[in-house]
């Protein structure tokens, strides 16, 4: 998982300035859906310990922090 959304970021940074906004809107659309479930699906993970989980946690929300700053009028 953690691959998947650093490749997607990485894809945000090469992308150019009009399809930049468009695949940020993309990329916040898909985690609007999935970061909710990945994170119940975390904290119910038996097999993750704490400090994994509260890892896994802080990497969701900085990416989706990511993707709001990427949004706001003056990134543009």
């Amino acid at each position: 998982m953690r691959k998947l959304l650093v490749s997607i970021a990485a894809l945000g940074l090469i992308a150019g300035c009009s399809l930049q906004m468009q695949f940020v809107k993309s990329v916040d659309e898909y985690t609007r859906v999935i970061l909710p479930e990945y994170r119940t699906y975390v904290q119910k993970d038996t097999t993750l310990d704490e400090d994994t989980k509260r890892i896994r946690a802080q990497t969701a929300d900085r990416f989706q922090m990511l993707i709001d700053d990427a949004k706001k009028p003056e990134a543009k």
